[in-house]
């Protein structure tokens, strides 16, 4: 895969360099900072220890000995310190009364301050770093100026030292971060580009090909599950598009054949008038399969219209069913079926009168086509105070459990060789179901072979669907 500067992996690669350098900034400025005030209070913290016990040697020196003056006692003071540890003190007019020996880039004058609590700070000179105590306390009886003063240069160049490792370190750290980090990222994608390559190779005419599967219990395993489950559909949708226009195909062909040979022995020679109305009426029944069937399309092309508006206004549902009912007893009266209907008067309900008349006679004729002579169909219509409940049972062949669950699926035959011969297109549950979901309402199919089937229909009361948002027909078919 050619790497370009929108590539995930150099992305990846960025992000985890930029990363890592704001990790060793805030690390290494933390490390700085912190030791810098561990070396700070420390050294504070040893200067007033020593303040407070230079000041008890000089107050607790021997009673007896009077010969010594506090000139003399800071003298010999003065010989147990270190020579970079400097002791000055002054009188509270400022003059100078004692400096220990050392050299004198170490001596720091007193301050600019009263310093009557203790003062510390931090001075640079002649290259030397020198860290000061000076206060005023109470010695041999008086009050004077004592200030304290120690080279701290091994702490300075410890803090330097640590500073130039990182000004050193880090950029190395950096530019193995960016290396890492691009690595890893190319590791971490290699199975995405194994699953690109493969899904590109993945054709029309092979799509029971699946993606390969890492198994890393990771998001690329949900990645590819999800692809491979994705393929799966595709397959089955495919295959039943596949399966259905060959059998339209076959369905469309026969039907112009027999028109075709049917008008053709007609024109061959003179008939009878009696023969004409055959031919006619042969004609004018596959002229009604066909146009069934073109009207089975036309319903799933306007259910694949997406954001197409549904016009709903208020349809009296009783009198639909009982028309609808009407117009297709004759044709259970052709098989000597029993069709009874209980209708609850006056229902009402929000929709399109011409889709949910179409989704009535889908279920009704369905009961017909699939319940033998003398069979028996009872449509009912319930109301109470929250829905609508519409039922078409039958004592047909029923359905099988396996295929109970698939019926509502676009161009799914339960038979495909029966219900080519009733003159299915695999469409007409499809359409209803789609016609169902615009208008609110679920449908529900149960059955059981042999014993025939129950299709159910539960629709929300105008105040229910007037009380919701407007329905448009996004719902999936």
């Amino acid at each position: 895969m050619k790497l370009t500067l929108r590539s995930l992996r150099l992305k990846l690669a960025v992000l985890y360099t930029v990363f890592a350098l704001i990790s060793m900034v805030c690390l290494g400025c933390f490390s700085y900072v912190y030791m810098n005030y561990a070396l700070e209070t420390s050294r504070q913290a040893t200067m007033q220890a020593r303040e407070e016990r230079f000041v008890r040697f000089i107050e607790t020196w021997p009673e007896k000995d009077k010969t010594l003056s506090l000139t003399e006692k800071l003298d010999r003071l003065s010989i147990a310190i270190a020579a970079t540890d400097i002791i000055q003190v002054y009188e509270l007019d400022g003059t100078p009364i004692y400096s220990s020996p050392g050299s004198s880039a170490l001596k720091v004058p007193w301050p600019n301050r009263p310093c009557i609590e203790r003062c510390s700070s931090l001075v640079r000179q002649y290259g030397h770093s020198i860290r000061t105590l000076n206060h005023v306390v109470t010695m041999d009886g008086r009050k004077l100026r004592l200030s304290l003063s120690g080279k701290i240069d091994e702490h300075a160049e410890m803090m330097e030292n640590v500073r130039n490792s990182y000004l050193l370190f880090c950029p190395l750290l950096l530019i193995a971060s960016a290396v890492g980090g691009f690595v890893l990222s190319d590791r971490a994608l290699r199975p995405v580009r194994r699953m690109t390559a493969e899904a590109r190779s993945i054709g029309i005419h092979d799509l029971q090909r699946r993606l390969p599967v890492p198994n890393t219990s990771d998001e690329l395993q949900v990645l590819a599950e999800t692809w491979n489950e994705l393929l799966e559909r595709l397959h089955i949708a495919v295959s039943r598009l596949t399966q259905f226009t060959e059998d339209i195909s076959h369905d469309l062909g026969t039907t112009i054949t027999v028109m075709l040979t049917t008008a053709s022995l007609a024109l061959h020679r003179k008939r009878t008038a009696e023969e004409y109305r055959a031919a006619l009426r042969t004609i004018t029944t596959e002229c009604e399969a066909t146009s069934r069937l073109l009207q089975d399309l036309l319903a799933v092309t306007r259910a694949d219209m997406v954001q197409q508006h549904i016009d709903m206004q208020l349809v009296p549902l009783s009198e639909l069913v009982c028309e609808v009912t009407d117009n297709l007893r004759a044709k259970a009266d052709l098989k000597h079926q029993t069709l009874q209907t209980t209708i609850a008067p006056d229902a009402w309900t929000l929709g399109d009168p011409s889709l949910l008349r179409r989704m009535v006679g889908i279920l009704l004729d369905n009961a017909i086509k699939y319940t033998p002579e003398h069979g028996a169909i009872t449509v009912s219509l319930v109301s109470d105070p929250q829905h609508l409940y519409l039922k078409v049972q039958d004592n047909g062949i029923g359905i099988a459990p396996e295929a109970l669950p698939r019926i509502f699926d676009r161009f799914y035959r339960v038979d495909p060789s029966r219900t080519q011969e009733e003159g299915s297109s695999g469409l007409g549950l499809a359409i209803a179901q789609w016609v169902a979901g615009v208008h609110g309402a679920t449908i529900t199919a149960a059955s059981t072979p042999g014993n025939g089937s129950e299709f159910s229909v539960t629709m929300p009361h105008p105040a229910e669907l007037s009380s919701a948002e407007p329905i448009s027909s996004a719902a999936e078919l």
